[in-house]
């Protein structure tokens, strides 16, 4: 079915539905919709970042609330879901060439082709602190080992 139905087999998280609540509540209580609307993707945003719902759910309530769904919620949401990843990669490689750690060009490709939305979180986060590329997929920093082999 897809579009903006929920799935019948699976239950909303809690966390998102008290984000809807607290979206609808603001927006009963006056508060413009402008505003509402960023604290709501925040809030998605938010939960994505935290593991609570998957790229791909956040991609379906986006199209559903961008008003693009009725015509084509599931190439809307596979466009969303690829610039966020996009985007995400940049945002990496970004903050390891700014801060000079220097990376491969085969860790480039792959950082830029990854398809989890999760591990390229993970790698972001890592990324402040590493001081080579393996950091980011270790976890750890190696110290004295900036040199980039």
């Amino acid at each position: 079915m897809g579009g903006c139905q929920p799935d019948a087999d699976r239950d909303a998280p809690s966390e998102l539905l008290e984000l809807y609540r607290f979206t609808a509540t603001c927006l009963g209580l006056g508060v413009p919709p402008h505003k509402v609307a960023g604290d709501f993707r925040f809030g998605l945003e938010d939960l994505r970042q935290r593991g609570v719902i998957p790229l791909e759910d956040l991609a379906r309530v986006r199209a559903c609330t961008a008003g693009e769904a009725e015509e084509h919620p599931a190439q809307w949401g596979a466009g969303f879901a690829a610039g966020y990843r996009s985007a995400w990669a940049a945002a990496v490689l970004r903050v390891l060439d700014t801060r000079g750690v220097e990376f491969s060009k085969e860790f480039h490709r792959g950082v830029n082709l990854c398809p989890d939305a999760d591990v390229l979180t993970r790698f972001l986060d890592r990324a402040v602190t590493a001081t080579h590329q393996t950091d980011l997929v270790t976890g750890e920093s190696s110290p004295g080992s900036s040199d980039g082999s």
